[in-house]
């Protein structure tokens, strides 16, 4: 039985995920007992984690600049993220639940690749006060997390979709104005970053 690990490279991760995953190793390594000293330390990665944020909060009116220094700022990420891993998951000495604690992906412990599985089931539900709707789908297999892209506008090649990313497949979207059309779909996230999309479905926000 090989010995479990954590994945080091999120490279292909799309950046709303990426900005997730990272928030969730923030969080789960800051105060975390298990892991008092780091390299890069928990503090430097918080910088590096809040300067991606910041980075791609600032590029969604598209200008090339500012994509650019959010490219940086990602790559800086991912180098630091990579680090991290390496250093919690030596220190771990394949514990589980030590892993775990980490906020990291582990990776398969098998020799057959994880195949990503569809997200089946998708439903668009009203929430329980007027301006919410729940979207849900059933369990992808071997996914490690979810992002919710919805939309007000009729879907077209160049939609700029809103992202909501989670580790649950349920998500719940608030503050919808009541009346409109709210087009949506949950996009199932692998280990190695592999993508699979539930069919579009819309519904009118009461």
């Amino acid at each position: 039985m090989k010995q479990q690990k954590l994945i080091t490279d999120y490279s292909k991760f799309p950046d709303g995920i990426l900005n997730f995953k990272s928030k969730t190793v923030v969080n789960s390594l800051t105060g975390n007992v298990n892991f008092m000293v780091t390299t890069p330390t928990i503090a430097n990665f918080t910088l590096i984690q809040t300067a991606f944020s910041n980075a791609l909060d600032k590029t969604t009116g598209g200008d090339r600049l500012l994509i650019a220094l959010k490219n940086q700022a990602k790559d800086d990420l991912l180098n630091a993220m990579r680090q991290l891993a390496m250093d919690v998951d030596a220190q771990a000495n394949g514990d589980k639940a030590l892993l775990l604690s980490t906020g990291f992906d582990l990776g398969s412990s098998g020799d057959i690749p994880s195949v990503l599985g569809l997200p089946t089931d998708f439903k668009i539900l009203d929430g329980m006060n007027a301006g919410e709707l729940k979207f849900t789908c059933k369990r992808a297999d071997n996914a490690v997390s979810y992002i919710l892209e919805y939309t007000d506008e009729l879907p077209t090649p160049a939609t700029q979709w809103k992202m909501q990313p989670s580790s649950s497949r349920e998500l719940m979207v608030r503050g919808l104005r009541s009346g409109i059309r709210v087009y949506g779909r949950i996009k199932a996230i692998g280990r190695k970053g592999q993508e699979a999309n539930t069919d579009v479905l819309s519904r009118i926000v009461q």
